[in-house]
């Protein structure tokens, strides 16, 4: 049976807060990507020890430290060595809260995915050693911002890399946001499956003629979770699965934080919203005899 998370800034960029409200819903898991208005990586110290501080109080685990490696210019020399070195800090947080695995990309989209292919198969790479040398995994998510942005980009991806340390985070509410607007399940599902190593749970409807993707309660969109969730569990996946909320009720999160999830402006409106997908995904398991 896999174990439920929330990335906390989808609820508050207060992390006692945001745990108060997981914990309430039942989630053992808090998946940070924003706390205080900073990165994990960013974070002093001192703010470091605050966070093992209340992961231990609520009894919370972390599942994956949700960074933002390779969201960079493939092209670019510095920015690969700067994301290299990002990846190896969050690689080392991973190990101190007890994660091995972080979350990546395949770099910013740029145009021609097939003849890009082979370059960010290098760059994949190339970061081996530091995976190797801290025993982190790389979980690559495919948004539809970058280069892979579907899940037959990245099952290429893999495939070419091959590595016991490089493998999928599986998003399906990623597959209706992208323009190619593949089926997140099965088609979606299945063809990562054998990689998948961590799940994002976020819903979307695609609207009006031009097919505008938005978030919504989990359970009221076009992914399927009640057959998903069915599915993991008849799969033994004992992994993760995080929410990811991404849905607001007031108004839908600009496009720009969306690719850039950040602070306070991204975490406004989002702990009422997380608060009813953590309801609808209560009654979903509830329903499938999976939660008492």
């Amino acid at each position: 049976m896999f174990r439920r998370a929330v990335i906390t800034d989808e609820i508050s960029q207060d992390l006692d807060r945001a745990l108060v409200i997981a914990k309430r819903y039942g989630l053992e898991g808090a998946e940070l990507r924003t706390v205080w208005d900073k990165q994990l990586y960013e974070l002093a110290d001192d703010q470091l020890d605050q966070v093992e501080a209340l992961l231990s109080k609520h009894g919370m685990l972390m599942p994956c430290v949700a960074a933002p490696v390779f969201k960079c210019d493939l092209g670019s020399e510095s920015d690969y060595a700067a994301h290299l070195k990002i990846l190896e800090r969050c690689a080392e947080l991973g190990r101190r809260f007890g994660t091995q695995l972080v979350r990546g990309f395949t770099f910013w989209a740029r145009g021609d995915f097939q003849a890009d292919l082979p370059l960010i198969v290098e760059r994949l790479r190339g970061a081996e050693d530091v995976l190797r040398k801290t025993g982190a995994v790389l979980v690559l998510e495919y948004d539809p911002a970058t280069s892979a942005g579907t899940s037959q980009k990245l099952e290429q991806v893999l495939a070419q890399v091959a590595s016991e340390h490089i493998q999928a985070l599986f998003d399906p509410g990623n597959n209706l946001y992208d323009r190619e607007g593949e089926s997140p399940f099965p088609d979606g599902y299945n063809r990562l499956k054998p990689w998948i190593n961590h799940v994002h749970v976020k819903d979307v409807v695609r609207v009006g003629p031009s097919g505008k993707p938005e978030s919504v309660v989990i359970g009221q969109g076009e992914v399927g979770f009640p057959a998903l969730f069915a599915q993991l569990v008849a799969d033994a996946y004992d992994g993760w699965a995080s929410l990811e909320t991404h849905y607001r009720k007031a108004a839908a999160i600009p496009e720009e934080l969306l690719h850039r999830p950040y602070g306070s402006a991204f975490s406004e409106g989002g702990e009422e919203a997380s608060i009813e997908c953590m309801e609808a995904w209560n009654g979903i398991m509830q329903a499938q005899g999976l939660l008492p």
